[in-house]
């Protein structure tokens, strides 16, 4: 079962994510464990995880305030990576190794049993190893440029945070996307990967964005 601390960082997180919260927002712990039923050490332990994520900063004067993530922002980091990893697919289709390979389908097949997980860490398994699973894609093309270009796009906070979005359905719906990329790895066929690649980038965009449009929670 879940800790309160696991519980309040998740809804946080989403929100968060959501937009629910202003940037330069303050989170005052005292409402949010009032609002949410806990004590406020579990929401003081939730801050501090996120805090980490780079979500949220503490200002000594002002106390906890939340870091401006603006719907443009987040259109433009996934314009970027629609431009760049689906080349990188590409030419990963004509680099990767079969040990590459079949470490993208072992990093898969974890991210699939984290999601069918009933574990009460599994969206935080389920987001580490997609993000593996995108570096390693990287990796696997085998140009340093390329890499160097893609991996701050891969960590950024609001996006490595994304499947705080995702329902069961999303999550293995992700994993289907990903084994349709590797089966174009597998191939050799640039064109598919990189199809692949583009068709699973928008689709996660367009489910980002319908969760930051008008379902945001409604701030009191």
């Amino acid at each position: 079962m879940p800790s309160a601390r696991d519980l309040v960082y998740g809804e946080l997180r989403r929100r968060l994510m959501a937009g629910a919260f202003l940037p330069g927002e303050k989170l005052r712990e005292e409402r949010i464990a009032k609002e949410l039923d806990v004590s406020r050490t579990p929401v003081r332990q939730a801050i501090e995880r996120l805090e980490a994520d780079g979500l949220v900063k503490r200002d000594g004067r002002r106390g906890t305030v939340v870091l401006g993530w603006l719907d443009r922002d987040i259109d433009e980091a996934f314009a970027l990576r629609l431009l760049l990893e689906p080349y990188a697919a590409g030419v990963a289709a004509q680099r990767a190794t079969p040990a590459e390979i079949d470490e993208l389908e072992a990093i898969n097949r974890g991210m699939k049993a984290a999601a069918e997980s009933d574990d009460a860490d599994r969206v935080d398994r389920v987001q580490k190893l997609n993000n593996r699973f995108h570096h390693a894609l990287l990796a696997a093309a085998q140009s340093a440029r390329v890499r160097s270009l893609v991996e701050s796009l891969l960590d950024l906070p609001i996006i490595i945070g994304s499947f705080y979005f995702y329902s069961h359905e999303d999550m293995l719906r992700s994993v289907e996307h990903h084994r349709d990329i590797i089966a174009a790895l597998r191939a050799g066929d640039a064109a598919h990967a990189e199809t692949a690649m583009r068709f699973h980038l928008s689709a996660t965009h367009l489910l980002f964005r319908g969760q930051r449009k008008g379902k945001a929670p409604a701030r009191g």
